[in-house]
């Protein structure tokens, strides 16, 4: 179980950073390159907050102490509020972070969609 988690784990962090970059670029032809590392921070932090749920699920459901899921889980919010907090002052920027934000959950479920064997 461990293997496959990892193995999902560092195959999404893969297509999450080829992605990004790619779309980072294709902002930096169409706006600035502010707004396309804003972008990227919202992706990077993103798949932070992913690597962090996938290593607490994992390690803590096999050790039974499921209330340590609980706890990170505010804690990651709390660090999602903290990464955003740069970018109240402006709706651009605001929309550029959530843009990355969003767009990991995209291609996780891309990722799940072509990793998925036979049907049912």
């Amino acid at each position: 179980m461990k293997k496959e988690m990892n193995k999902l784990l560092l195959q999404m962090v893969k297509y999450d950073l080829g992605s990004g970059l790619l779309i980072s670029l294709m902002i930096i032809l169409i706006s600035t390159f502010i707004n396309a590392g804003i972008y990227m921070a919202g992706m990077c932090a993103s798949l932070i907050n992913f690597l962090i749920s996938g290593y607490v699920v994992r390690n803590c459901l096999t050790k039974s102490r499921a209330w340590i899921i609980l706890v990170t889980y505010f804690l990651r919010m709390g660090f999602i509020i903290l990464t955003i907090l740069p970018f109240v002052k402006n709706i651009q920027y605001m929309i550029c972070y959530m843009l990355g934000f969003c767009s990991h959950y995209v291609l996780l479920i891309g990722l799940n969609i072509m990793r998925r064997k036979g049907s049912v």
